[in-house]
């Protein structure tokens, strides 16, 4: 009897080996698939979000220049928001125009630098603190520079020294009827 079924015993284990076998072939391939996969989303994100714009380059020298009171003679200034407290200010290489929008271009002055300074008080901000930032097109050219307490907006230079920047979001975090920051809803 124990002949019998050492033959059988075998196939079963023979069987029992291939699916082992196939099993972890398939998990391999399981798995490159995936990584393959991931790679190729990670390589599109990457693509999508470098695209044809431009960002903000923080940096505490721009802090500095702004903070000083310096007024540089080859840029124009933009600021949105009141007059009196800019929710950003931003200089532009004259080289460049900046297309239509809703930034207020200033004849900036030292003293009105030194007074949004004095009034923005930047120092002493836990929250809503001002940030310095290069602003680079999308070939990574300097183009200008940045202060606000806002950290994003869309840059795009289009033909010739042509310059499209808008204007961020001033109201994120404000409630419905423009009061506080919401709960909850992060800081800016």
């Amino acid at each position: 009897m124990p002949l019998i079924l050492l033959p059988a015993l075998n196939d079963h284990l023979k069987r029992r080996q291939v699916m082992q076998n196939l099993r972890i072939i398939f998990l391999k391939t399981t798995t490159f698939i995936l990584a393959l996969l991931l790679a190729a989303m990670g390589g599109i994100m990457t693509a999508c979000s470098t695209g044809s714009y431009g960002h903000l380059d923080f940096k505490l020298a721009v802090n500095d220049i702004f903070e000083s009171g310096q007024v540089m003679d080859n840029y124009n200034y933009y600021y949105i928001g009141p007059e009196a407290e800019p929710v950003a200010i931003m200089a532009i290489d004259k080289k460049y125009q900046l297309t239509p929008s809703l930034w207020k271009e200033i004849k900036l002055t030292p003293q009105q630098l030194k007074a949004w300074m004095s009034r923005i008080d930047n120092h002493y901000r836990l929250r809503n603190r001002y940030d310095g930032a290069y602003i680079l097109d999308q070939n990574g050219n300097q183009v200008g520079l940045w202060y606000s307490q806002l950290d994003w907006t869309t840059i795009q230079r289009g033909e010739g020294n042509q310059l499209t920047i808008y204007t961020p979001d001033t109201t994120k975090n404000l409630d419905n009827f423009g009061r506080g920051v919401i709960s909850g809803s992060g800081s800016n």
